[in-house]
């Protein structure tokens, strides 16, 4: 019985840790790692939530349109080590954020850095 338990514990382990890549992998094959963009436009909204936080970034076009981009990056434990918390940024305010595009055109990213103001937060993943 307890050869069981161990066999059933090992398995456990070995798919969670298989999650846990695929997850990594995902951004590979969503996002362009070859290509870096920059957008500046204002917060509309900050999801600070596991597992991954996101931004809604309301950017302006050449033709005086917007367009929304829903962005989106490392964890709260990650970014709040790195300084920003639920509190950091609020609606309305001005961000310029530099973003890995998604690979299908949408107006998506994954998030590399965001300047605030004169702060600039470097993310980096774990």
């Amino acid at each position: 019985m307890n050869s069981r338990i161990a066999r059933l514990a090992v398995l456990c382990g070995v798919l969670l840790t298989g999650a846990g890549v695929q997850a990594h992998h995902a951004v590979a094959g969503v996002y362009d790692l070859n290509k870096e963009m920059v957008l500046q436009g204002t917060l509309k909204q900050l999801h600070f939530t596991n597992p991954h936080v996101s931004i809604e970034l309301t950017v302006p076009n050449p033709d005086g349109t917007t367009t929304d981009w829903i962005l989106t990056t490392a964890s709260v434990q990650n970014l709040t080590r790195q300084g920003i918390n639920k509190g950091s940024m609020k609606p309305g305010e001005p961000l310029k954020i530099k973003i890995l595009p998604a690979k299908n055109g949408n107006p998506a990213g994954f998030i590399r850095s965001i300047e605030q103001g004169d702060k600039e937060f470097k993310i980096s993943v774990d």
